[in-house]
């Protein structure tokens, strides 16, 4: 799932856990144990009006959905939850392959006032949205309507924290991350050409150090570009989150003991930015980082070209993967843990996620049929609407073996050769936005090779330190949102432009002195202020 949005966006506990897929099974899976498919029953099938609801939602597109289908209303699992809830969705998808695309047209819709019924994204903003008169608070709509959802969180105090607001209200039907086994909270991080390694006598690097005798093998002895990266993945998302970790600092806001501190501040961000403009002039890092886009990169790794990249494991270590050994059939690829300066030392700034990581569904004030929208939403949080969600129609896309769903081979070995991934997203919804919890177990399965059953293994080892240094999903006020997103994108301009620079040589290491400066100037200590009010607030929640 992946990257800068993310965390952009960006990354829900208790019961819950968002997925990846959709799929749908053939019925002749050898691994079926009940018999013919059971008809579809429903909590909210009992007494409906003949007419469905008809309701416009504006959903950003899932990369794995768009390769198989045009609008999610194609999507067999999508389908089917609005025969059982007598809903009709008209699905509103805008173009472009990034949160940057998705968020601009987002604030051209917002701003013209033509509104959707509801929308699904990454909403770190709700609460000023609700200000604004953009969105509805939904307390009393869950408290009269939603007996799933709120059941939910009766159960999870944990997750009712991260979800609501300072002062109670809740704006978003949640993404929530957790479920049964509660074990799948990272999903990626740095991925390397395992067979090169091999190959070259190398071990898999530990230390900033051990990265760079490895990356400069790669270049050297395989005349690869060494480390591939995305456009602002040095800094601002992505590998920045495993790279810039080893220096003990994160990548924007992070905390320690509830102080709230901001990474290009630190003294030890000099140093991350010294090594990187190093291996660039070295030609460590790929040239052409500061405008690769997502396929730009994706196509340097599945031709080989690509030494080590970040990645998910659900995407470039499935997909990619795939793609890779149809040219170079001996090729494997391996997960590499979080980097650190000294050996022996635990990486502190992992990839992991919240089990509510501001992502899920928001009704809209123009919306005339809130009540109804809320009940269809809320099926999604019921145990029958859960295992649609993440795991499409009973005997189709799987088969109850043991008490357990297993994918048919619809999903597991697809007739149209779909990787699982995007066998899954033809099928349900199991691994990107949406409402509603999502099962881990359907990882179990997603995660197919053992090369990806291994990274599930080396990221999470240390993954419970994530929570130790991460912003949890804190909610600031209408009037510090508004002045911190003054603050702020005027800030984030300013250092990714600094940074790149200094990256790529056109300007000295030293100039990042003088843009400290400029960062105080443009009132960064105030932003910290912001973000460390809204910390404490959400402390005493």
């Amino acid at each position: 799932m992946n990257s800068n949005r993310k965390q952009r966006w960006l990354g829900l506990t208790a019961a819950v856990l968002i997925t990846v897929g959709i799929s749908a099974c053939s019925g002749e899976d050898g691994a079926q144990t009940e018999g013919q498919p059971k008809p579809a029953q429903s909590q909210a099938a009992a007494a409906t009006p003949a007419e469905p609801v008809k309701l416009k939602m504006w959903h950003p597109m899932n990369s794995s959905a768009s390769a198989v289908v045009k609008n999610l209303g194609e999507v067999k699992m999508v389908q089917e939850w609005q025969k059982r809830t007598n809903t009709e969705f008209e699905f509103l998808h805008p173009t472009g392959g990034t949160g940057q695309d998705v968020n601009q047209q987002l604030g051209v819709m917002l701003a013209s006032g033509n509104l959707p019924d509801l929308m699904v994204w990454y909403w770190s903003n709700a609460s000023k949205m609700y200000s604004d008169g953009t969105i509805v608070n939904l307390k009393e709509l869950i408290d009269q309507h939603a007996p799933n959802l709120k059941k939910v969180l009766d159960a999870n105090p944990s997750v009712a924290k991260q979800i609501k607001a300072d002062n109670g209200d809740i704006y978003v039907f949640p993404d929530l991350r957790t479920g049964p086994n509660g074990k799948y909270k990272t999903f990626s991080g740095m991925i390397i050409r395992q067979d090169w390694l091999d190959e070259l006598g190398l071990s898999s690097p530990e230390t900033i150090d051990e990265w760079e005798t490895v990356l400069r093998a790669f270049k050297e002895k395989k005349g690869a570009t060494p480390l591939i990266a995305a456009k602002d993945s040095l800094f601002g998302s992505s590998s920045s989150k495993d790279l810039m970790g080893a220096y003990g600092i994160g990548q924007n806001f992070y905390q320690e003991d509830g102080i709230v501190k901001y990474g290009p501040l630190q003294p030890a961000f000099k140093q991350y930015l010294e090594r990187m403009r190093k291996w660039y002039q070295e030609g460590l890092i790929d040239p052409d980082y500061a405008t690769n886009d997502t396929k730009a990169r994706d196509a340097k790794v599945s031709s080989g070209k690509a030494g080590a990249f970040y990645g998910y494991i659900g995407g470039q270590m499935g997909t990619l993967f795939q793609a890779l050994q149809k040219n170079e059939p001996q090729a494997k690829l391996a997960a590499v843990q979080y980097p650190v300066l000294n050996k022996g030392d635990e990486p502190q700034f992992t990839m992991s996620t919240w089990d509510f990581n501001f992502t899920g569904a928001v009704i809209t004030k123009t919306n005339k049929h809130p009540a109804e929208t809320v009940k269809a939403l809320d099926y999604l949080y019921s145990e029958e609407g859960t295992m649609l969600k993440n795991f499409g129609i009973e005997g189709e896309t799987y088969t109850m073996v043991n008490g357990q769903p297993k994918y048919t081979d619809l999903i597991m070995n697809n007739p149209d050769k779909l990787p699982i991934g995007q066998a899954m997203a033809k099928y349900f919804i199991a691994s990107y936005e949406f409402a509603g919890p999502s099962d881990d177990r359907y990882n179990d399965q997603y995660y197919a090779n053992e090369e990806q059953k291994n990274a599930l293994t080396v990221y999470s080892k240390y993954a419970d330190n994530y929570y130790k240094k991460a912003m949890p999903p804190i909610s600031m006020t209408t009037e510090e949102t508004t002045e911190y997103s003054k603050i702020i994108t005027d800030i984030n301009t300013f250092r990714n432009e600094t940074v790149t620079k200094i990256i790529m040589g056109s300007a000295p290491l030293e100039s990042y002195g003088e843009a400290i400066e400029q960062l105080k100037k443009m009132k960064i200590d105030r932003a910290i202020e912001i973000q460390q009010a809204a910390l404490d607030r959400y402390n005493k929640r």
